[in-house]
Formats: C-alpha cells, structure tokens, sequence
C-alpha cells in the first residue's frame, strides 16, 4: 500500500509512516505475540517494508462492525476492546486486547464485512497490513508469506476453538 492510500485509511488520527521506521519496536511487539513467535528477526523487518503505523487516541474506532474491509491491525502498544452487536442489537464487549494482538485478520483473507468493531480504550499504536500488500509479499516472498499465512490460520483456528468450548460450556449450562 502506498504512503498515500496508507494515509487515507485513517484519515483522522495521526499516519506515522513506514512500519520499516518502527523496525525495533515491530521487534519487540511481533516477538511478544504468538503468532509471530517463530519469525527470525529479517522476516519480521521484510514484512515491516508492506506495513504502515498509526497512532489513535482513546476512544478511536479502529475497525467498524460491519464496514467493508481488506486489512488487518497489529497492536504495537496500548489497548484495544472488540465489541459485537448481540440478536438484541446490544452491544457487547466479547474481548480486549494488548500488545501483539492481530485483528481484522477474517475480512483480510475473505473480503467479507467486518465482524466486530474494534476500539481503542487507552492511545494506540498499531500497524496496518492491506491484502494489496500481503498479495505483493506472495509475489515477492513466497516462503515469508506461506509462513505468514500458516500463522495466521493457527491463530484463527485458536480462536474458532475457544468460541467453540464457550458455546459448549454455555450450551451445557442452559440444558
């Protein structure tokens, strides 16, 4: 993604360039969550080169339940609550989030609408990855972007299975 579509993105909190310029701090972050935690450190900085860097303040709405979406977020610093509308309309926080977190991963890989709003509850520094950019790191790093890839799955297919023993456990409380 361009500096400028970068930009556009978010229009209204503050574009802090390149992700390559957060080299260290990419680093330290990729390294705390576990889906990174099988990348050498040249193929964190090679994915560094496809992203770009925000910083939002409190309140800032990240990713919208609902809106249209082709990106992921990786959360360099501070916190973040994903909030979904329930049947009733209500909403409800279904979790937060740190340093390391990966999110909007499911729109990214299947261009659907976004599943939850994702908001930031304290300043947030964040790291965005268009599916432009992962389709260029295929091209380009093919083994770098299989491994991506294989993480990224595990890390979902993590997520599906707590959801699923939530359900379990709820479904075994109502019975």
């Amino acid at each position: 993604m361009s500096e400028t579509t970068a930009q556009q993105l978010y229009q209204d909190i503050d574009y802090l360039g390149s992700a390559s310029a957060f080299a260290g701090e990419m680093l330290a972050t990729l390294n705390k969550g576990t889906l990174f935690d099988v990348f050498y450190h040249y193929e964190i900085e090679e994915l560094c080169q496809f992203m770009h860097c925000f910083s939002a303040p409190a309140g800032t709405v990240l990713l919208k339940e609902g809106e249209e979406g082709d990106h992921l977020i990786i959360i360099m610093a501070g916190k973040v609550e994903v909030r979904k509308h329930d049947l009733a309309g209500k909403v409800q926080s279904i979790a937060a989030v740190g340093q390391g977190s990966v999110l909007g991963e499911m729109s990214l890989i299947d261009g659907e609408h976004r599943f939850a709003s994702c908001i930031a509850v304290e300043p947030t520094m964040f790291a965005v990855l268009s599916r432009t950019d992962l389709n260029e790191i295929m091209a380009l790093h093919p083994r770098l972007a299989n491994k991506f890839l294989i993480m990224l799955l595990q890390m979902m297919v993590s997520r599906l299975r707590d959801t699923g023993m939530r359900v379990f456990s709820f479904t075994k409380l109502i019975v």
